[in-house]
């Protein structure tokens, strides 16, 4: 049997490379080029990801394992997301490129507050994953997950967002029910204490006064909002497909219930917008849940992008295995 780890990896890679074609298009658009279905990768990226290349939201999500089999913790993570960075990817997110140009663990938190304490992106969510693929469970999951989006994204609403998704991973993995285990994570990311957390890691600091006091601010009204919006996708219902945290968690929530993985897949890969981070979620949710990715998928699947530890030409299922093995035996 697939390691499950190796298989959430495989499943969000897939299901962002499917989403790499429609991003930042209508669903109109996407209809009228590829059809009513789209179960295979096809040409069209705006940012010329061949078929079967995955974007930055894969990417990043590998670079952070590469990060923690450095054996550093969040440095190591940052140093490897900076690394992914020098080496000049096509499609990198504005508040992700200032958070990490400082080079410091308190970087996202000054993007943020350069921001205006306005930015809300989908940055961190896209790579989260990683920390559960790398092996952290329990509270030091919620805590890890915490730190690792608050390296790019420290706005409350992307920080519990993360803490959520990676609860809600463990939880299915473990066999619960999907609604179930979508209460069981808004139970985890309502018992952290997270400004705490990212206090104690030196992300908010004397140097970053202003947004600790704008997370304080912000945070109960953040978490209330995930919890609304994970009900409204419980539900079915999602407001957007855009690159707003809490729409494509919605959106990740609602079509991640379908009963396989591409059932869960396509409908947010023709929804278009930021198709590709939407669906890189879902296919998370869906490799938790040990949906099996369709066959054909597998062998084209490459990442679209050369940096330190990985090359553009090398398959996914030859590669990842030792990416996750080297994650997990982070010292």
């Amino acid at each position: 049997m697939t390691d499950p780890h190796l298989h959430t990896l495989l499943s969000l890679t897939a299901a962002d490379a499917l989403g790499a074609a429609t991003e930042f298009k209508t669903p109109e658009a996407i209809r009228a080029r590829y059809g009513q279905t789209l179960s295979d990768y096809q040409p069209g990226s705006v940012f010329g990801f061949a078929p079967g290349e995955a974007t930055d939201d894969s990417q990043m999500t590998v670079a952070t394992l590469l990060g923690y089999a450095r054996g550093e913790g969040p440095e190591g993570v940052l140093a490897a997301l900076r690394a992914w960075l020098a080496a000049g990817p096509p499609d990198v997110g504005g508040l992700t490129r200032a958070a990490l140009a400082s080079g410091t663990l308190d970087g996202g938190a000054r993007a943020w507050a350069g921001s205006g304490f306005q930015s809300a992106g989908n940055g961190g969510l896209m790579r989260i994953a990683a920390v559960w693929i790398a092996g952290f469970r329990g509270e030091a999951l919620a805590r890890e997950s915490a730190i690792i989006t608050a390296l790019t994204h420290a706005d409350p609403r992307c920080v519990y967002a993360g803490v959520f998704l990676t609860a809600l991973l463990e939880a299915l993995h473990a066999g619960q029910p999907y609604r179930e285990a979508a209460g069981a994570a808004l139970r985890v990311m309502d018992s952290l204490d997270a400004r705490r957390t990212l206090l104690d890691q030196g992300i908010f600091g004397l140097t970053t006064r202003a947004a600790h006091d704008a997370f304080q601010k912000q945070e109960r009204e953040a978490r209330a909002a995930i919890r609304a919006r994970v009900r409204s996708g419980l539900d079915g219902h999602l407001t957007s497909q855009s690159g707003y945290v809490l729409d494509t968690l919605e959106a990740a929530v609602a079509h991640a219930r379908a009963d396989s993985w591409l059932a869960c897949i396509e409908p947010a890969v023709l929804g278009g917008d930021d198709s590709d981070t939407v669906a890189c979620v879902v296919g998370a949710i869906a490799g938790a849940r040990g949906l099996e990715i369709p066959a054909h998928l597998l062998p084209p699947l490459r990442l679209g992008h050369t940096w330190p530890g990985w090359e553009r030409g090398w398959a996914c299922t030859e590669h990842f295995p030792a990416v996750v093995e080297g994650a997990r035996d982070r010292g």
